[in-house]
């Protein structure tokens, strides 16, 4: 009876706010590490970081002793900022990098389209100017495109993902559409991971696409 009145309950754990990760690191940090070897701002850095993203105290205790193990590694005696957003695009490497691996193919081929446009300048891609690349990538590697609809099923996937922000625009009487970007950070090379994990990828990089030119 005990197990279920248990299964009764639910549990809703609110997430800290970047003063109460704060307090949390300074306790860890006051029975865990040398005095005088944080840089002044460096425990709010960690707090203000974890807090922007989903509340998780672990996220920053887990930047901080990365942040920790970067300094030493560099021999350097003092963890300052720069320590902490080197542990920030680790981090950000180490929990994108198995996700990117491990999307569908058509997922992946979609990712590419995308990638390719913003390298070549465009920012808020259009889902019409997504498909056209998309259509060209699947001609190239004789893989059979998917609808415009099921495309936009896609695009709400990576985006509920994380890997790419699309926005909903009014056109007007002409309906709505989306705009897309990357939301990927800078220090992840979504390209070299796409074709480390696909040969169809590698295939498709050495192809020639009508690309549009940013205004």
């Amino acid at each position: 009876q005990v197990a279920s009145r248990l299964a009764q309950i639910d549990l809703v754990f609110h997430p800290y706010g970047a003063n109460q990760i704060n307090d949390i690191l300074e306790d860890r940090v006051l029975r865990g590490v040398r005095s005088g070897a944080l840089e002044s701002g460096v425990i709010g850095l960690c707090s203000a970081l974890a807090a922007q993203e989903h509340g998780d105290a672990r996220r920053a205790l887990d930047l901080l002793r990365i942040a920790i193990k970067k300094a030493q590694k560099m021999g350097h005696d003092l963890v300052d900022k720069g320590h902490v957003r080197l542990a920030q695009s680790q981090l950000e490497h180490d929990q994108l990098t198995p996700v990117l691996r491990t999307l569908p193919l058509q997922q992946k081929i979609l990712l590419f389209s995308i990638c390719m446009n913003e390298d070549n300048g465009l920012r808020n891609i259009s889902t019409g100017e997504i498909f056209r690349t998309y259509s060209e990538v699947c001609l190239r590697i004789m893989i059979e495109p998917l609808t415009p609809r099921r495309i936009s099923s896609l695009l709400n996937e990576l985006d509920s993902l994380g890997i790419i922000i699309a926005r909903n625009v009014s056109k007007g009487r002409g309906g709505r559409s989306k705009q897309i970007n990357s939301a990927i950070p800078e220090s992840l090379d979504v390209m070299t991971e796409l074709r480390d994990s696909e040969p169809l990828i590698v295939e498709a990089s050495k192809g020639k696409y009508r690309l549009q030119r940013p205004l």
